[in-house]
């Protein structure tokens, strides 16, 4: 292969290379730092609620158990703030290796680039000493090498232009690497300073929750006649659904076994030959509508448009008495004041009743499935309607000092935690 088509390919795969490659670290990247500032927004209108719900708090001037998870909230927030944070720079130190070391490929092309720039210049200059364009034309034996040699000009002048437009593209690429990486290390001060903002805000917060557990430990005997008073609450509630739940069982039970007995009584009165009809199964929504439910995990509305957990799902020690465990057969979720509750999912309500310490409570089904709202102030709906999914039930009311509702979620006789069927925020 004649050597300036050979440089030729070796420029053209060269550059390429350099194309192909240098976008290779936003690439690596993007989803994580897509993911990243995701959860870090997510995060940072957690704390917005939890801030809001504090701030309510010291209007109050008293401190109640639900400012104490209030603030627990908060705490956790700015804790998983903080760690959102180191990893944003674990993530700029990595983005910035890989935009050094493209950097460094790129010198080094460059470099090689006005190096062999360099020999087809010096190459040119040697030759046209000797010679000149016209006379080494003119000095070929037979037209065939005339057009031969005017063919090998004319493709060594495209190349030295091509090498120059490649050596610009190159150095612009470097430029643009430059900037990227001076752009990351001020994003990484900017972090880095934020960092120390927030870590103050959270000794701030704990020395703060510090300061209202010891206050309201000073009420623990009302404390404990409240956890007392609660578990009964729970107790009444927990039979409350569980009634529910077995009536609507034997509902479907003896639907069924009428369904059955009328087909039989139908094929017993039809002819041999006579093919039988299957009877429609007058439960088939409901199944489909549970089943359709049960794919929803993970995407389900939220049952206030705007809040946060302030209690989850199981058994944990209660925010004040050390030693003390409660339970939680759902989550807690603090609202602002007269907040509208709303269903998460198509159903039919099933049940409105009020339990002391509880509130109103709706319970809605939704097939094999059942969502729980309690600590209802006002409601909105009525036994036997037909819900639509975010269409407003009531209002939530006050609990522990704190407006707040408990939203609970059973397959048939089985509690499930709710957390993870909501939709991430």
């Amino acid at each position: 292969m004649p050597l300036k088509k050979l440089t030729y390919l070796l420029l053209t795969c060269l550059f390429a290379s350099l194309l192909t490659g240098a976008p290779a670290y936003g690439q690596r990247t993007k989803k994580t730092r897509a993911q990243l500032e995701n959860e870090k927004k997510r995060n940072l209108e957690k704390i917005a609620e939890t801030k809001k719900a504090l701030e309510n708090a010291q209007a109050q001037k008293e401190v109640t158990v639900g400012n104490i998870k209030a603030i627990k909230e908060q705490i956790s927030s700015q804790e998983e703030q903080i760690n959102l944070m180191e990893q944003d720079i674990d993530l700029i130190d990595m983005e910035m290796q890989d935009i050094v070391s493209a950097k460094e490929g790129l010198e080094t092309k460059l470099q090689q680039l006005q190096k062999e720039y360099a020999a087809m210049l010096y190459s040119a200059s040697k030759n046209s000493g000797k010679l000149n364009k016209l006379s080494f034309l003119f000095s070929a034996s037979s037209f065939n090498e005339l057009f031969m040699r005017y063919k090998y000009l004319q493709q060594y002048t495209e190349n030295r232009k091509a090498q120059v437009i490649q050596m610009n593209k190159v150095a612009a690429l470097l430029r643009e690497r430059q900037s990227n990486l001076e752009g990351k290390r001020s994003d990484k001060k900017r972090i880095l300073s934020a960092k120390v903002v927030e870590t103050k805000n959270l000794e701030d917060l704990k020395t703060r929750q510090t300061a209202m557990v010891g206050e309201l430990s000073k009420k623990e005997t009302d404390l404990r006649t409240e956890i007392e008073a609660s578990k009964r609450s729970v107790t009444r509630l927990d039979n409350l659904i569980a009634n529910i739940v077995a009536r609507e069982i034997s509902r479907k039970n003896k639907e069924r076994e009428r369904l059955q007995d009328q087909e039989a009584k139908i094929a017993k009165n039809r002819p041999t030959k006579q093919p039988a009809k299957k009877s429609e199964n007058l439960d088939g929504a409901e199944t489909a509508l549970g089943r359709s439910f049960g794919a929803s995990r993970a995407r389900l509305p939220w049952p206030v448009q705007r809040g946060f957990i302030s209690d989850r799902f199981g058994v944990k020690e209660h925010p004040v008495l050390h030693g003390v465990l409660i339970n939680n057969n759902g989550i807690d979720i603090q609202t602002p004041s007269n907040a509208t509750v709303r269903a998460v999912y198509d159903g039919t309500v099933k049940d409105i009743s009020e339990i002391p310490g509880l509130g109103k409570v709706v319970t809605i089904q939704h097939g094999e499935y059942f969502t729980v709202y309690a600590n209802i102030n006002q409601v909105f709906a009525s036994v036997g309607q037909k819900i639509a999914a975010k269409e407003t039930i009531g209002t939530a009311g006050v609990s522990s000092g704190a407006t707040e509702i408990n939203f609970q979620i059973w397959h048939n006789t089985e509690r499930l935690n709710p957390e993870s069927w909501l939709v991430p925020r």
